[in-house]
């Protein structure tokens, strides 16, 4: 094997290198010589002992008696923190104690108890009656817990649902899921029943979920409930109650009726509720059927069962088929599960067909409204001060917060569902939070949409709402209402408090017309075609400055819940004189051509469009046309009593202007005089 050759890299003869610059140099040239090493420079090595020595230095004098850091910074504050951490290593080693001794949180039992065989009962299926425990009500009750006060008291929007079967369950949970979303009250569920069913399950049984009903639940079921007895299912919901009354504070209580509950679940409800004073609610139907109720705020929905109405009906002298008509549609109408009361004002001369009917009249045996009759006895026809005496007497409210009058004309018919439409705007609009510091001014609420103006009988246009301004929070058209100063004598509630104020208006408005030598005469404003209180009734309201709530839906065509018809219709018995006093006007006209047709003029009545009348017996067809929330009052379109849209500024100025005239024509004054602040905002003067 050739070793390889030593010879150095021959460069390509192309590049133009010769060999000789290849060639190896001599041997000692190329010889390996180690580095000679070199002493450090004398100022480095000056610097490294200077280092060193200072090093030695500090050590060698470093303080041992400094004190800790926080001590240095604020000796003052040294016992406090010391005190402090003492305090709160004890406390740590407490809760480590304390979590090695606590026991494991209580387990509701599953399986059912024993049976004790000498007791002839625990045969039955439902067999224990042991001592009561709530296993899962503590843990959702103290999320609720509200510390007293001593300056206020807890201010509270709870609305508490309740229920035991499952079937009353599942019809008030889409009710209370959407009073939940509206975020208008607290709303919590409260489970008291027998079966063993989760939340979670009855959740997904429904198909809602926490995020689409916002709910807080309460599980206030007793433990081997089960298989426990009625008695003890009793004692279980009134016990339970008491726990909902003192973490939770609602403002009332919602289940469903008797008719849909288990009998220990409504026996507890109604033997405890009055002792913890919270109102208890029972729906009347079926939830689907009064989703309004999900916009009413806990306020609201505290009266409900406080709320009184009574029907006043002014009867024609010597008809009775209008009459008739008007019952038999009260009759038929859904009260919420109690009825109104109704009083009827009779003429002296009444038809014996009318008198036959009132007899055999079926007015709700089992509800808690009644039935008056009032005969006037005396024979000559009233004036307009005594048929509008008459008519304010007829009602006074035994609490003007809650008592309001219903009052309707002869030649009225209602829809089934009238009063679910009064009720609901009643409580929005007088009880509810929010209303009772923007509803001052508000007089009552009319059933009927006017065709006509009241006081010159020209047709009647409602004004357009500017849905953009009252859309609901959806962006969804609200209901269509409007405000008018003017009043209504057809059908129309005026609440118990205005009534009342109405009273005192009216005593000093004829006790100063008695004393006046020379008194004003009354300026005729409205027609003759209504009664002649509703003339005393418009001073009140342009003297206080009041208004009425009139609805705008009619217009559309859509739903109607009062109509008035003209064939029946008798001119007001005060009135009667003036609309006979020309005979000649009533004849029929003479026949000049007897091969002519005869053409009689229409009946003119009270020029009002009849209208069909929704059937439903509850207003939810009309609500769910539009949003269910009401829009708030402030954004309504207001009227004068004249029917001219005016503005907030123009309301004022021409209040402070009629009230100077009415003072000085009606109330008394006289200029510089001073006015008694009485219930009517000052009208009258009389003290001077």
């Amino acid at each position: 094997m050739m070793l390889p050759s030593r010879r150095p890299f021959l460069a390509d003869e192309e590049l133009g290198k010769k060999d000789d610059d290849h060639r190896p140099r001599s041997g000692r040239a190329s010889q390996w010589r180690p580095k000679q090493w070199k002493p450090p420079r004398p100022r480095r090595f000056l610097l490294v002992i200077a280092a060193l020595y200072f090093f030695y230095l500090f050590f060698k004098n470093m303080p041992t008696d400094l004190r800790p850091a926080p001590e240095r910074f604020n000796p003052a504050l040294t016992p406090a923190r010391q005190a402090v951490m003492q305090l709160l290593q004890e406390h740590q080693q407490q809760e480590r104690q304390q979590q090695q001794l606590q026991p494991p949180p209580p387990i509701s039992p599953t399986g059912p108890p024993e049976r004790d065989e000498n007791d002839p009962g625990s045969k039955n299926e439902f067999y224990y009656d042991g001592r009561i425990s709530f296993f899962a009500l503590a843990r959702s009750l103290h999320q609720f817990q509200r510390q007293p006060s001593r300056y206020e008291r807890a201010q509270s929007r709870a609305v508490v649902f309740a229920g035991a079967s499952l079937n009353s369950v599942s019809d008030l949970l889409p009710l209370a899921c959407q009073m939940a979303s509206r975020r208008v009250n607290e709303v919590h569920f409260v489970l008291m029943g027998r079966d063993d069913v989760s939340i979670e399950g009855i959740q997904r049984v429904n198909g809602i979920d926490d995020a689409e009903c916002p709910v807080n639940w309460h599980d206030a079921r007793p433990d081997y409930a089960p298989w426990s007895t009625d008695a003890r299912m009793e004692r279980a919901v009134a016990a339970s109650l008491s726990y909902i009354r003192s973490y939770l504070l609602p403002q009332v209580i919602l289940t469903q009726g008797e008719s849909w509950e288990d009998p220990y679940f409504w026996r507890g409800i109604q033997s405890k509720i009055s002792d913890i004073g919270v109102p208890h609610v029972a729906l009347p139907s079926a939830a689907r059927d009064l989703m309004w109720m999900s916009t009413l705020d806990s306020s609201a929905l505290r009266v409900w069962n406080d709320v009184e109405v009574e029907i006043l009906i002014h009867a024609s002298p010597e008809s009775s088929g209008s009459l008739i008509r008007l019952i038999r549609t009260l009759q038929n109408a859904d009260y919420l599960g109690g009825t109104p009361s109704l009083t009827i004002e009779l003429p002296p001369r009444v038809d014996s067909e009318l008198l036959h009917f009132l007899q055999s009249i079926k007015w709700h045996p089992h509800a808690s409204g009644k039935v008056t009759l009032r005969r006037r006895i005396q024979p000559h026809d009233m004036d307009s001060v005594e048929a509008s005496l008459k008519t304010v007497e007829a009602f006074y409210p035994r609490d003007p917060t809650v008592s309001h009058v219903l009052v309707l004309s002869p030649q009225t018919e209602l829809a089934p569902s009238f009063y679910h439409y009064l009720v609901y705007t009643l409580l929005k609009y007088k009880h509810s939070t929010r209303a009772k510091q923007l509803s001052t001014k508000l007089l009552g609420i009319s059933l009927e949409l006017p065709s006509s103006r009241v006081t010159d009988s020209e047709p009647f246009e409602p004004p357009e709402v500017d849905s953009d301004i009252i859309s609901g929070s959806n962006n969804d058209e609200t209901l269509p209402l409007f405000l008018w100063q003017a009043p209504n004598s057809n059908a129309a509630l005026y609440f118990g408090d205005k009534w009342a104020e109405f009273h005192d208006f009216l005593s000093n408005r004829l006790t100063i017309q008695g004393f006046t030598a020379q008194a004003e005469p009354q300026e005729k404003l409205i027609s003759k075609k209504y009664p002649a209180v509703m003339e005393y009734l418009l001073e009140f309201i342009r003297g206080r400055g009041y208004y009425m709530l009139y609805p705008t839906f009619p217009a559309k065509g859509t739903f109607t819940l009062a109509t008035v018809h003209n064939e029946l219709y008798h001119v007001p018995e005060e009135f009667a004189q003036d609309s006979s006093s020309d005979p000649l006007a009533s004849l029929p006209e003479e026949i000049d051509d007897p091969t002519k047709p005869l053409t009689p003029e229409p009946l003119e009545g009270l020029g009002s469009v009849e209208k069909p009348l929704s059937l439903a017996s509850t207003v939810m067809p009309l609500l769910e046309r539009f949003s269910l929330n009401l829009p708030r009052i402030d954004y309504l379109p207001l009227l004068s009593y004249s029917g001219q849209r005016v503005s907030g500024q123009a309301y004022s100025q021409g209040l402070e202007a009629y009230r100077d005239l009415f003072r000085a024509r009606y109330g008394g004054c006289s200029e510089g005089s001073s006015s008694t602040e009485t219930a009517v905002g000052g009208l009258f003067c009389l003290d001077g």
